[in-house]
């Protein structure tokens, strides 16, 4: 059937029902005309999806319920309860400071919620405004669950750190972009920026192959006069810079491989992709500027 039953049928729009062909969640037979020919097994998927984007499930979520429905759709709601379990909490934690309650209680009780949040969470709480966003975004993937026993006291000194960096100046405008590209990426984005870097590191020969072409636009437009004008590119220039004046590579990174291990295994694979994207580049440049040894 067409795309215009298929809206009918599903009450999803148009770009809706794009979008989950291109995430692979359906998958329509194309016609020589141009349409999309879709099956049955479509239309119960599309139906799926958009319960469970009712029930307010991510992207994420919905993947794995369509891969393994019954186990993932518990696991789903087990992390349900769990938020619901925590509101309730701080509910009754701000409900005890509105009573009067005192200060030691409810610092207690606030302890226990804090103990229970994502190692991203405290992160960010911790350090708010363009400062954190910039710096633990690109470890959200490794930081979304509670802090490890044992991993503390690399926690605590990594806090300590932090909060003893000079300030990291960027201009008033500079800020605004900052604040206005953050407002624009959601956890679920950051999630799915995560599990590209994963499939990547985790066969790096496959996933450069199958990505050649994404990469070299990207290139492309790092060596561009758009890229080499762009805010974006002042900024990260600033923060590569001010990484380096503190020595973030040599102590910042060293504490949080030791606080989370996903992120130990992560860095430890990204090094062995680095190695296969260096090689990888310099097999093409041998291709085409081969030197006198590739003559005979």
């Amino acid at each position: 059937m067409l795309r215009g039953e298929v809206q009918k049928k599903t009450g999803l729009t148009r770009k809706a029902i794009e979008y989950y062909e291109e995430k692979g969640f359906i998958h329509p037979k194309k016609l020589e005309n141009g349409y999309r020919d879709y099956r049955e097994e479509d239309i119960e998927v599309l139906k799926k999806i958009s319960l469970f984007r009712r029930l307010g499930m991510t992207m994420e979520e919905i993947g794995k319920c369509l891969s393994s429905e019954e186990e993932s759709l518990s696991s789903v709601l087990r992390k349900k309860q769990h938020q619901l379990e925590m509101e309730e909490k701080r509910k009754e934690v701000l409900e005890l400071y509105l009573k009067g309650g005192s200060p030691q209680e409810i610092e207690e009780k606030l302890g226990l919620i804090e103990g229970e949040e994502s190692v991203y969470q405290r992160l960010e709480r911790a350090f708010p405004g363009y400062f954190g966003q910039m710096l633990f975004a690109a470890y959200q993937p490794f930081l979304g669950d509670p802090l490890e026993k044992g991993g503390e006291e690399a926690f605590a000194e990594y806090m300590e750190y932090l909060d003893h960096l000079p300030p990291f100046a960027l201009s008033k405008e500079e800020r605004a972009y900052i604040e206005e590209m953050s407002s624009t990426i959601d956890m679920e984005t950051l999630k799915e920026v995560g599990k590209e870097k994963l499939a990547a590191i985790e066969n790096p020969k496959e996933w450069f192959k199958d990505h050649k072409e994404a990469i070299s636009q990207y290139e492309a437009y790092k060596n561009s006069p758009a890229y080499e004008n762009s805010k974006m590119k002042d900024i990260q220039d600033k923060l590569k810079k001010y990484m380096k004046e503190n020595k973030y590579y040599e102590r910042g990174l060293p504490l949080i491989r030791k606080f989370s291990r996903s992120y130990d295994a992560y860095y430890k694979k990204l090094v062995r992709a680095n190695e296969e994207y260096l090689k990888n580049k310099l097999d093409e440049e041998e291709t085409r500027n081969p030197g006198p040894e590739n003559n005979f």
